[in-house]
């Protein structure tokens, strides 16, 4: 039986107001007088990529007196990043972060912008987390669902905005041509059983929990929320992939820990310029996962190392892409390698290259 997509209304209600519309304010039954001016201080200029380090707004009045002492007030003040226009949410008048980088920041007071701005520098992430945390989003759809394009649209808007550095979509196929299987089980069906996700489109991160969202906003807080949650204990390098013309896969990748414990390698194969039916609901499709390894969804007894911090272990694996995938020859200049950890409970780090090509460890 299809997946057919669902909405759970609690969900609708974690909604972060970052990037709200106007119709999510409360009224405003306190508007400021004509001519009134504002400006916008900060405690501190330099704080730590920590995600608990944080620099205090203060917004005074032309009389020097701080407005955000007003409940009120403060309830109608917003912090925007000057550089995306993204605001804060609600009622937050402080401000951290994970990523290195140098973030201004404006007011607004009742709509009323302040006159200035502040700078605030975050510094030295790799103290806390040496390699770039990249999430895995394994993504569900499928070439028959209407209500996939809405995913698809908020994930490749969450590629190209803050966070798509620390982003790799995984589609996983159910029930079309694109999906696979593993072992004489659906690849997708399997983590989708396992989060008990019974519609879609749907998303699981990390092999770690699922949502259901697809707006830019929450997507985004939802990398944000598990990026602060678990930095990364390893690192990633892929070190040599080649795909031959009957579809053989050979991917040497190695890991490296920042803190001793027991982690498994897995790999996925993904392809772009999948090309849908005259019956599909889009007419191309990407990030379609076409191979995947036998551990793909758990740490493997057969597969995990132990390794102390700062060892290094490389392996290599095989695999083969069924020739033809769906109703297409895939080719190598359409694929791509993801490579990725497990520590056990969820996905730690993953990294990802071209079919052919190689990529290093990614420092923070």
């Amino acid at each position: 039986m299809k997946f057919y997509h669902f909405l759970i209304a609690t969900l609708a209600t974690v909604a972060f107001v970052a990037c709200g519309s106007k119709t999510d304010e409360p009224a405003d039954d306190k508007p400021i007088p004509e001519g009134s001016t504002f400006t916008i201080e900060v405690d501190k200029t330099t704080i730590e990529a920590d995600g608990v380090d944080a620099a205090t707004f203060i917004v005074r009045d032309a009389q020097g007196n701080d407005v955000l002492l007003d409940a009120s007030t403060l309830n109608k003040t917003y912090f925007v990043n000057a550089d995306n226009e993204k605001r804060l949410p609600r009622e937050s008048k402080t401000f951290s972060s994970i990523k290195n980088g140098t973030y201004t920041f404006y007011a607004t007071v009742r709509g009323k912008k302040t006159e200035n701005t502040v700078t605030i520098t975050v510094q030295n992430r790799q103290q806390y987390e040496k390699y770039r945390h990249q999430v895995c989003v394994f993504q569900f759809t499928g070439t028959w669902c209407p209500n996939c394009p809405r995913m698809t649209e908020g994930l490749s808007k969450l590629k190209a905005g803050e966070y798509g550095d620390n982003v790799i979509i995984l589609a996983s196929h159910l029930q079309d041509e694109y999906s696979i299987s593993s072992e004489g089980k659906d690849v997708a069906n399997e983590i989708c059983r396992k989060f008990g996700i019974t519609g879609i489109p749907y998303c699981v991160y990390d092999l770690a929990f699922s949502n259901g969202q697809s707006s830019e906003s929450m997507l985004n807080s939802l990398i944000e929320q598990q990026l602060m949650a678990s930095p990364a204990k390893t690192g990633i390098k892929i070190g040599r992939t080649s795909m031959d013309a009957e579809g053989n896969v050979t991917i040497e990748a190695s890991i490296t820990a920042t803190k001793a414990g027991t982690y498994d390698l897995a790999f996925v194969i993904l392809a772009d310029n999948m090309p849908g039916s005259s019956s599909s609901v889009e007419p191309v499709y990407h990030h379609v996962v076409t191979a995947v390894s036998p551990n793909y969804a758990k740490m493997s007894d057969q597969t995990k190392v132990q390794l102390e911090a700062g060892e290094e272990y490389t392996t290599t694996f095989t695999t083969k892409i069924d020739k033809p995938f769906g109703k297409i020859n895939v080719v190598a200049n359409d694929c791509r390698v993801v490579v990725y950890s497990h520590n056990g409970l969820q996905i730690d780090n993953a990294n990802v290259c071209a079919m052919g090509s190689s990529v290093d460890y990614i420092l923070n």
